[in-house]
């Protein structure tokens, strides 16, 4: 009775997760994605990646702009002035009682002629930068693809083991159709029925957790997706090559070599040791004298400067008296003058021609004593370049690493298929014999239950080894540079 409430208990579940499942695929969109639409889809959605894609447009302007540091730089200044009761005038340089405005205007502009090549290191250290960061964006985008990769293999291999699972359900469920005709004929026990009636409930349970297994490889591929509009997918079932038992045709030594020719990572790390030696020079630069050279022009406007006209006035001074042939004649000296009379405000442009004046000439700092600042920029930066070598060794041991690590687990991938095929071809042979002679009642259902469980176990190992080998394999072939595709 235990059995058999078990059965119903697991059909229930299961008729429960179809429902479940059905519901949730309808409220979505189906997308049927091959592998390479599932990377591409994956990278133009990816946040990291834009995030990078970002980087390398600010690193962009900022070499940009280092090479723009190299033209003249120029700027102009309009000041106004409003002075109230004595004032300056600043055109006779004397005090005036009343209220004045004064406008300046001003030109100015400098380059730099010598700074130690600091100019140029920067571009060249930016530019370095810029390749690096690029390198770094390739190299995301390559991890996402190896993600993207394994996720769309475990949709497959989580298929393939509830196709398993199914299919050995059926196989349990034409076992019970002849059990129960040889139970009614008498020629096997009623127990016998019931035991493959528990079997199947205990099948269907599997074939509920490897639905639950795909419906986990499926989000984790949305995830990477990262598309509103995809709510579910179906992929492409691709053309996954057999393993190999004779492991990797090519060695570790060699995978190693091609690597460190074309891992963005470790291309990028040593960029960024070029980088480091030019913001040593960069440092050095502090110690060399700058030479710029200085142009200005500017003019004068104010309501203070009138124009004037000159009115002639005529005057008559007596001197005093002359004796002449005994007359006394008054000495009388007239006199003209031009007093000035104020008229309104000198124009506005007229002004600033008059005011005109320009100049030009050379600077020269030269460092004498900075507090040791340059010594220490120059240390710092040496210590910024030996953690850049150590950057680069840790890269490489890194991928050295990781390929000896994939290496061993696809030879140990390849060996274990090869082993599990065996075990497989075995199991099914000794289950047909099995399968035979419970149908004639010639072994208990607990020996016949332990062949097929065994057969089923051994049928998703097989599977499972044969993707982690191709993974294993994608794995070696993307550290050769080579497509991730099949």
């Amino acid at each position: 009775m235990n059995r058999f409430l078990l059965f119903i208990l697991a059909i229930t579940c299961l008729t429960f997760q179809s429902k479940a499942q059905d519901a949730i695929q309808a409220s979505g969109n189906d997308s049927k994605l091959s592998l390479q639409d599932a990377v591409n889809i994956a990278l133009k959605n990816n946040i990291s990646v834009k995030q990078s894609e970002n980087q390398v447009l600010l690193n962009n302007l900022q070499l940009q702009q280092s090479k723009f540091n190299q033209l003249p730089n120029a700027s102009g200044n309009v000041n106004e002035y409003f002075n109230f009761g004595r004032s300056l005038d600043p055109f006779t340089n004397t005090n005036i009682d009343r209220n004045i405005n004064y406008n300046q205007l001003s030109l100015s502009g400098n380059v730099v002629i010598f700074n130690g090549y600091q100019l140029k290191n920067t571009i060249a250290q930016n530019d370095i930068l810029l390749k690096a960061t690029q390198l770094d964006l390739q190299a995301m985008k390559e991890n996402i693809s190896l993600q993207v990769v394994l996720a769309y293999l475990n949709i497959l291999n989580a298929e393939d083991q509830l196709g398993i699972s199914q299919n050995q359900t059926n196989i349990t469920k034409l076992q019970i159709d002849r059990t129960d005709k040889l139970v009614k004929a008498g020629s096997l026990p009623q127990s016998n029925l019931f035991d493959l009636k528990a079997q199947l409930a205990t099948e269907e349970t599997t074939v509920i957790n490897n639905q639950s297994t795909l419906d986990l490889a499926k989000l984790s591929l949305l995830q990477l997706l990262n598309d509103k509009n995809i709510t579910d997918v179906k992929v492409d079932r691709i053309s996954v090559p057999v393993p190999s038992t004779t492991g990797y045709d090519t060695s570790i030594g060699k995978i190693y070599e091609i690597a460190q020719e074309t891992q963005p990572a470790v291309k990028a790390a040593d960029l960024r040791i070029k980088g480091a030696d030019k913001g040593i020079e960069i440092a050095r630069a502090g110690f060399l004298p700058i030479i710029t050279a200085n142009v200005n022009a500017g003019a004068n406007q104010s309501n203070a400067q009138k124009n004037y006209t000159f009115r002639e006035v005529t005057s008559e001074q007596n001197l005093g008296t002359v004796k002449f042939n005994g007359q006394e004649i008054p000495l009388i000296v007239t006199s003209t003058n031009k007093i000035p009379v104020e008229g309104g405000t000198t124009n506005y442009f007229t002004q600033l021609g008059n005011t005109f004046n320009y100049g030009f000439g050379v600077n020269a700092n030269i460092p004498i004593f900075s507090r040791y600042a340059n010594k220490t920029n120059v240390s710092r930066a040496k210590i910024q370049k030996e953690n850049a070598n150590l950057n680069a060794q840790q890269a490489r041991l890194t991928l050295r690493q990781n390929i000896e690590q994939a290496y061993t687990n696809l030879n140990n991938a390849a060996k274990r298929y090869e082993a599990l095929t065996i075990q497989v071809s075995a199991l099914e042979e000794s289950f047909r014999a099995a399968e035979s002679r419970f149908n004639a009642g010639a072994i208990d259902f607990v020996n016949y239950s332990l062949q097929k469980t065994n057969l089923d176990k051994a049928r998703g190992n097989l599977v499972q080894a044969k993707y982690d080998f191709v993974f294993r394999t994608k794995i070696l072939d993307y550290y050769q540079n080579k497509p991730l595709t099949f």
